[in-house]
């Protein structure tokens, strides 16, 4: 955030908490896209650890391949990608709950600080987790064929590295939009 926008920000939010009589007007279109466009991607989040954790719960059932993919990192996987698709659910609900038409501005700048504040802690544990789960398979893979060790490190840091430069920046766009105000 630059200096001079977070200035802006502070301003507004002086003026939004000493309730002035200042007119603060939220720009309702762009902040109801942003929200439609934020449940879309928690939505997606959602879809895709409710797809992956079924696809582990078959293979942890069926013991495919064990040599490969041990049974305690399929177990993992299943309680992994099962918590997050409920943290994305709670998430999708939180959100969609919020009436940006209606609410006052102070109230909308809460409950979407609200929001972003469990997007963040929820991002923060399942990205602990997934640093865990990527040493137990790492390790796995360093035993079993260095080939594939070294292919999934260079997979997870380009992924890293898109994550980074790519994807963050967009929700980081979308939650600002998410309290778009009118000039």
């Amino acid at each position: 955030m630059q200096l001079d926008e977070f200035k802006k920000s502070m301003s507004l939010l002086d003026q939004v908490l000493s309730q002035t009589s200042a007119d603060i007007r939220i720009n309702v279109s762009a902040s109801q896209n942003a929200q439609t466009k934020i449940l879309k991607k928690y939505r997606q989040a959602f879809t895709s650890c409710a797809v992956l954790a079924v696809v582990f719960v078959l293979l942890w059932i069926g013991d495919v391949n064990p040599q490969a993919l041990p049974t305690y990192i399929k177990a993992f996987l299943v309680t992994y990608l099962s918590l997050a698709s409920a943290w994305y659910v709670f998430l999708y609900l939180k959100l969609k709950k919020v009436n940006i038409s209606l609410l006052t501005p102070a109230r909308l700048f809460s409950e979407t600080t609200t929001v972003k504040l469990l997007t963040l802690y929820g991002e923060i544990t399942l990205g602990v987790a997934a640093a865990v789960f990527f040493t137990l398979f790492l390790q796995n893979m360093l035993v079993s064929n260095l080939l594939a060790f070294w292919l999934c490190v260079v997979t997870l840091i380009a992924s890293l590295v898109l994550s980074i430069c790519f994807m963050w920046p967009r929700y980081i766009k979308l939650f600002r939009d998410l309290n778009t105000i009118k000039e």
